[in-house]
């Protein structure tokens, strides 16, 4: 009989076949949890930190003026110009159809029952308090090059069925935006708290911009929703200029978000002064 095969040998082998079973396990949950980590969320790296001293000098700028008249759902689209005095108005071919525009500080933002019909896990979800920041995001998965409706409805579902994955009672967004510059609704901002800065979540709203912008640029239709979305969030809740960040300019945010290209094309918005 081998040493292997002695009462105490095999007592040690299977000591070691156990504690090797418990390490790939352990293995496999740690890959599922950081896979996790990455899939619908801001993709995080140590490589990537801002350090405080990299953070862009901001000139900050008055807040813009609201609207006028703009009370939660009116209709977006104004109205066409009557015609001249004795012009004789034709009827045009085709009807134009209304922007949809739903209740709320951002009337032109598509409703969220477009684009899901799943019910959010209220039970788990904090009541929203008043808004004093905006926090600007990118999806941080795969590049998205999505031109259609339904690419970005698909798009908005994967990051929902992520986030929902991960404990989540919805989409952790208050309003995502895609390439061609339409503005979704995520979680209703009259009613529930975000979950898009980890610690940071009360009285900041989140508005995340669809793609990875460490390896591809926004769209200029993208950024111009952007603008718009910011500008008339701010008008609405007084929000100044100081008070709207990237999620890696939060302090301790250990994140590339929203990835350079973005963070470049903000920090131009915020000299700016988010003026729509």
């Amino acid at each position: 009989m081998t040493p292997r095969d002695t009462p105490s040998g095999m007592q040690r082998n299977g000591a070691l076949d156990e504690a090797a079973d418990r390490g790939a396990s352990l293995a496999r949950r740690t890959f599922v949890f950081f896979g996790a980590m990455f899939v619908a969320g801001c993709a995080s790296s140590r490589s990537a930190q801002v350090a405080a001293g990299r953070l862009p000098g901001i000139d900050w700028c008055a807040i813009p003026d609201a609207e006028p008249d703009m009370p939660p759902g009116a209709v977006c689209t104004p109205p066409a110009p009557a015609p001249p005095a004795g012009a004789r108005a034709s009827a045009p071919a085709v009807a134009a159809k209304p922007e949809v525009c739903i209740p709320g500080p951002v009337p032109f933002a598509r409703p969220r029952t477009e684009w899901t019909r799943a019910k959010a896990d209220y039970s788990g979800m904090d009541r929203m308090l008043p808004p004093k920041w905006i926090t600007v995001h990118h999806d941080g998965m795969t590049p998205y090059w999505g031109k259609t409706t339904s690419e970005a409805k698909a798009r908005l579902e994967w990051i929902r069925t992520g986030h929902r994955g991960r404990g989540f009672g919805d989409i952790g967004y208050h309003y995502i935006i895609d390439r061609e510059g339409v503005v979704w609704q995520g979680r209703d901002v009259t009613r529930w708290q975000g979950a898009h800065v980890s610690k940071c979540n009360e009285n900041n709203v989140g508005v995340m911009c669809m793609g990875n912008f460490v390896l591809q640029s926004p769209s200029d239709a993208q950024v111009a929703a952007l603008n718009r979305t910011v500008a008339q969030l701010r008008a609405r809740y007084g929000i100044p200029a100081a008070n709207v960040r990237t999620h890696r300019e939060w302090p301790g945010a250990r994140t590339a978000c929203p990835g350079d290209s973005l963070q470049a094309r903000v920090r131009q918005l915020r000299k700016d002064g988010f003026k729509a």
